[in-house]
């Protein structure tokens, strides 16, 4: 069982957890990846974190973890080790979430 990972700020966590299931917010990102809803394997407190995901550090205040459907599309390229999406929203039902909080409290 592959657990998944979402870094946010305090106002994507709000809005994520506001919600249920949680849904996170399908966006086109900087750069030339596709639109869609961003997770990575790498869990809070992996060395150079924000940099190996490519998003600013204010980014890892927050995390939510959850168990993987199988549904999700690796990054192209080499970051598509640790980097998957999804073309759309995504729901992630309650009998999937696993924590939501502080990245620093994760454990």
């Amino acid at each position: 069982m592959r657990i998944m990972y979402h870094f946010t700020d305090t106002k994507g966590y709000n809005g994520i957890r506001a919600s249920c299931p949680w849904r996170f917010r399908a966006s086109q990102p900087p750069g030339d990846h596709p639109v869609g809803a961003y997770f990575t394997t790498l869990p809070p407190g992996t060395p150079n974190l924000a940099k190996r995901l490519g998003i600013p550090k204010s980014k890892l205040e927050y995390v939510f973890a959850f168990t993987d459907a199988g549904d999700l599309t690796p990054l192209p390229g080499g970051r598509g080790e640790f980097i998957f999406y999804y073309p759309e929203d995504y729901p992630v039902e309650e009998a999937r979430q696993i924590y939501h909080g502080k990245s620093e409290d994760y454990s």
